[in-house]
């Protein structure tokens, strides 16, 4: 993955920040090659042709819809399960498709330990409480998990069910035209433009790269700031020294907004270590920073059932 693959892939959304759903990095699917060729400063053609190589490279290979669990009164959850020996994933992984919520997790490798983050949904902390008891019993490495709670924003529109249909048809086929998506929810064109729109910007679904994508070569890089005073002179030392860098958004996905003042988090690429090792001695090294902490990603596993089951439900009781 070269500088130019990274600055193709980071500006994939809207200012090129990085937010997190579904165990993936959200897309702004109306971003087009020629808006991402004017942030890169390459021709169109140059965009097209190394996204058509990042996917046959096995990256971008598909893109995927998940909607809003607030549309459901649901809020999301993550409970972490340590790995001691590799050969336990596969097993655990088969068993979390058992357990009602949970809805996707990320297979991880931090500071000194793998773990697997199960991602569940619940209607409350106690109801939360239990379920993550129950999801600790499945890793033979440790007891019940500790489940804390994942922050996203709340959909920002009661969703009609005209725009409901839109939703169920984006959801089965992410990939689909405007033209498809009208003729699948059967409205007219301009409808369904407008709904699509309104679902992207009230926060009722995200767009992210499918499960058949094979995961970047990228590290989350977080540090825990002494005072939030320090936030702007860090992120100007990091802008500054790191060569690739892709902030999360302010507004990003699992941290609540109040804690934000408190770190620096963003994406850097893993595949070229020694860079890495010296861009984190680094940001350790400077004034403000108490912690510093990279995690390196693994893989994903959705587990789409729960959303399939409740959207389906939804649009069969509408008119």
């Amino acid at each position: 993955m070269d500088p130019l693959d990274f600055a193709i892939y980071r500006y994939l959304s809207r200012g090129g920040e990085a937010r997190f759903w579904g165990g993936r990095r959200i897309i702004d699917p109306r971003i087009t090659p020629r808006e991402i060729a004017e942030r890169v400063a390459i021709s169109e053609s140059g965009v097209r042709s190394r996204l058509r190589r990042l996917a046959e490279r096995g990256y971008l290979r598909d893109t995927f819809v998940t909607p809003n669990p607030s549309l459901f009164g649901k809020r999301a959850f993550v409970a972490d399960l340590p790995v001691k020996h590799p050969g336990e994933v596969d097993r655990i992984l088969r068993d979390l498709a058992l357990v009602e919520g949970v809805v996707f997790t990320r297979d991880l490798m931090d500071e000194d330990q793998r773990k697997i983050q199960v991602h569940f949904l619940s209607d409350s902390e106690a109801t939360a409480a239990r379920l993550g008891a129950l999801i600790g019993r499945l890793s033979p490495a440790g007891g019940p998990a500790a489940p804390r709670l994942y922050y996203i924003p709340p959909c920002e529109r009661e969703l009609s069910p005209l725009c409901w249909r839109v939703l169920e048809s984006v959801w089965r086929a992410p990939d689909a035209t405007l033209a498809e998506i009208a003729k699948a929810a059967g409205i007219a064109l301009k409808t369904a433009a407008r709904s699509y729109q309104q679902l992207i910007e009230s926060h009722a679904c995200w767009w992210t790269h499918g499960p058949s994508s094979e995961e970047f070569p990228l590290a989350f890089v977080g540090a825990s700031l002494r005072r939030p005073q320090a936030f702007d002179a860090v992120m100007r030392w990091v802008t500054e020294e790191a060569t690739a860098w892709m902030p999360v958004a302010c507004d990003g996905f699992g941290v609540e907004p109040e804690r934000l003042p408190n770190m620096v988090a963003g994406l850097v690429p893993a595949d070229a270590p020694t860079v890495l090792e010296r861009f984190l001695r680094g940001l350790a090294g400077v004034d403000g920073v108490a912690r510093v902490q990279r995690t390196f990603p693994l893989g994903s596993t959705f587990y789409p059932s729960w959303f399939s089951d409740k959207l389906s439900a939804h649009v069969q009781r509408g008119p």
